[in-house]
């Protein structure tokens, strides 16, 4: 018997539809694609209305199958707003209502050109006249975006006096109904353009406004905010959605001082419950605003820790300290004691200098705003937690900490991480959207600086963490043996150093865990160094071509330079004497110069020869690129420079020997031109010298968990 209606379940939605819904700008792609899917099949009158629904179970499993279709092509904001609805062609007028762009009416845009040119020259005798002739300009749409004049006069912020003028001839009534296509009233566009003067004029006109909202559910104080403007039966804004918005954006645009002030006054903006929306998890997850997530070089790190920030308040009524200058000197000293004084005396210089670093040194002043922002983003993260303590028993503050706490430790964000756990002790044991606890997530993602505080909070229960395998039975050496995500991996310049930095990870991770995990098998049977080498197979082979390479261009370096200095060992400058044989200037100081240099630079160019020589004969077992391999580089390297080093300095000894006699200012241009090669071989090869030495003997996995 065949079906009254269509029931296609074995059809693939997603091989039609590839765009998901999730904002006005994709909608007409989804939407294209979606019809096209219902179409093929004979489905679209479940979203258009023309099959009628009815009582036959078909039509519902039918209209079912066309529902979960439309939300398996949402994202998670769309779908929220569509969870709850009957039927298909429910959601999908709903999801037109949101998402549709809805053509705007034509409008003759020269009907009202003579006023729009008015308006913006802030003629108001010409206006007038116009207002006179026609009523209906007053509260026409101007323009294509369904503009009035009043909108027109606000947006251009320097005629202050025509939008006083303008008021004066409205009804204070109609500036709620005065919009735009897009729901927006005047006050809106004061606050998108910051002008401040027109925004108190509209208010005292009909306050009302503050309390009105656009197409996007957005009041104009929502406005302000993400306008970065920062002067001076309704929906409060302080309240609900709206107030954790305010809080939200006040957030994310920086303005930390202002958040802090929201949530000691309303502490409820914290522990709202709307959806998505998590103050919480604004905070946690901008890493910029947290010392660990600069890239500052040792010297920036240098001024940046002895920077006095003295107390930089987050509110004028609830004083805080600097969190890492908490025992400044107040001043109160014994008078008879000259240590004390002299104590204060140092002290008082150290501040003054810093003082002055601030007025005139400009990357000083920029890193001072950095910890000022750093500390308060610490302690505004503080009042957060506390007020998201002080939530009743009876709700699941899992669901409010918990994805802060995840995505913090996806950011490798040591600050927020280790706040959450003092708060929320439990933390540890949140699982994030894969389904891995904090440290394997670490692991897996290379979190070092949050890896670090994990442990350091957790020396008990460290050993029962580890032993928590995922699905496929791995346990967190198998998650460490698994290839970095390539953000982390290209943090390390070249394939071999990335290679090493893996097998530093790996070794690091073994340390904390039971000898028996190094034997334990996953699912597919591996054991923690099979998975390791499985991962790393490629990035093997690209590191060893990348030391081959390396090391073959050095290798024709050195054997240059052993060619030179050689032939200039048994060719000396100024010949031999015919009868003793000995060399002409050999009791010359300059003569010694050239002998010792000559020597130096023929040794090390030899030894720096045979180290690149045996990178390129190496058998590169993994293991070979944690210390072997970068060791021969580091030292053939190092070979290099003083040959080229040594060899320059024997060519200016010559110099000197065969042209110099009587005449010293040639030592001025020789020893000036012997800098330059020497000078370029170290801009040129020393970023590489020293990055394998830091990362060879420096930077060791785990040795920096208390660094951050």
């Amino acid at each position: 018997m065949p079906q009254e209606y269509p029931y296609p379940s074995h059809v693939h939605a997603a091989s039609f539809v590839s765009v998901k819904l999730s904002s006005k700008t994709n909608y007409s792609m989804w939407e294209e694609q979606m019809k096209c899917l219902l179409e093929s099949h004979d489905m679209l009158g479940f979203i258009d209305g023309t099959i009628k629904k009815g009582k036959h179970r078909g039509w519902n499993r039918s209209d079912k199958l066309v529902k979960g279709w439309i939300f398996g092509s949402l994202s998670e904001d769309a779908m929220a707003s569509v969870v709850g609805l009957d039927t298909a062609n429910n959601v999908w007028e709903k999801l037109r209502a949101t998402y549709a762009t809805h053509p705007y009416p034509n409008i003759d845009k020269t009907d009202y050109l003579p006023l729009s040119r008015a308006i913006m020259r802030g003629d108001w005798e010409e206006a007038r006249e116009i207002f006179t002739r026609d009523k209906d300009a007053l509260t026409a749409k101007l323009n294509v975006n369904g503009q009035s004049a009043l909108h027109i006069a606000v947006d251009a912020c320097k005629h202050i006096q025509f939008v006083e003028n303008l008021l004066k001839e409205i009804n204070p009534e109609s500036l709620l109904t005065l919009v735009s296509y897009n729901k927006k009233n005047a006050l809106h566009r004061a606050a998108m353009v910051d002008n401040t003067k027109a925004a108190k004029m509209l208010v005292e006109k009909n306050p009302y406004l503050l309390f009105s909202l656009d197409n996007m559910n957005t009041l104009p104080i929502h406005r302000a905010i993400i306008a970065l403007s920062q002067e001076d039966g309704y929906h409060n804004p302080f309240e609900g959605r709206h107030g954790v918005t305010l809080l939200i954006n006040v957030i994310n645009v920086g303005l930390l001082d202002v958040a802090y002030d929201l949530i000691k006054k309303y502490p409820a903006m914290v522990t709202e419950n709307v959806g998505p929306y998590i103050p919480l998890l604004s905070i946690a997850s901008k890493a910029d605003l947290y010392f660990s997530g600069t890239q500052y070089n040792f010297y920036q790190k240098f001024v940046y820790a002895h920077l006095p920030t003295g107390n930089n308040d987050l509110s004028d009524t609830n004083k805080i300290q600097d969190i890492e200058n908490q025992d400044t000197y107040t001043g109160n000293f014994e008078t008879n004691s000259w240590k004390t004084y002299f104590y204060y005396v140092i002290q008082r210089i150290y501040v003054k200098f810093w003082d002055v670093a601030l007025l005139h040194v400009t990357h000083v002043k920029h890193l001072h705003e950095d910890k000022v922002k750093h500390n308060k983003a610490v302690m505004l993260l503080k009042c957060i937690c506390k007020e998201v303590g002080k939530i009743d028993k009876g709700i699941d503050i899992c669901q409010i900490y918990g994805e802060a706490f995840n995505q913090a430790v996806q950011n490798d964000t040591p600050e927020a991480v280790e706040e959450i756990m003092e708060s929320f002790p439990q933390a540890i044991w949140t699982r994030n959207s894969d389904g891995y606890l904090a440290t394997q997530a670490a692991i897996k993602d290379r979190c070092l600086k949050v890896h670090g505080v994990l442990i350091r909070h957790l020396p008990r229960n460290k050993y029962l963490l580890h032993a928590f395998l995922d699905d496929d039975k791995n346990n967190e050496l198998h998650l460490a043996g698994q290839l970095a995500p390539m953000t982390k991996l290209n943090l390390v310049t070249g394939a071999a150093l990335q290679m090493q930095r893996e097998l530093q990870w790996f070794k690091g991770v073994e340390k904390f865990g039971k000898p028996k995990y190094k034997e334990a098998k996953n699912r597919r049977g591996e054991t923690p160094v099979m998975v390791f080498r499985r991962e790393h197979t490629q990035l093997r082979k690209e590191g060893e071509q990348w030391m081959k390479k390396t090391a073959d261009s050095y290798t024709i370096t050195a054997a240059l330079i052993i060619t030179i200095v050689f032939a200039a060992a048994i060719t000396v400058p100024g010949g031999n004497d015919s009868d003793t044989g000995k060399a002409i200037y050999s009791r010359k100081p300059s003569f010694i110069i050239f002998v010792i240099s000559d020597a130096i630079s023929l040794f090390a160019s030899t030894t720096s020869l045979l180290l690149f020589l045996s990178i390129l004969t190496a058998r590169y077992r993994e293991e070979d690129f944690l210390y072997r391999l970068p060791l021969r580089l580091i030292v053939g390297l190092a070979m290099l420079f003083l040959s080229v080093s040594s060899m320059m300095v024997a060519f200016s000894a010559t110099l000197y020997l065969t042209f110099g006699e009587g005449r010293a200012w040639i030592l001025i241009p020789v020893a000036t031109l012997t800098c330059l090669p020497i000078a370029s071989f170290v801009t040129l090869q020393l970023p590489l010298l020293v990055d394998l030495i830091s990362s060879t003997y420096y930077h060791g996995i785990f040795a920096g968990h208390q660094s951050w």
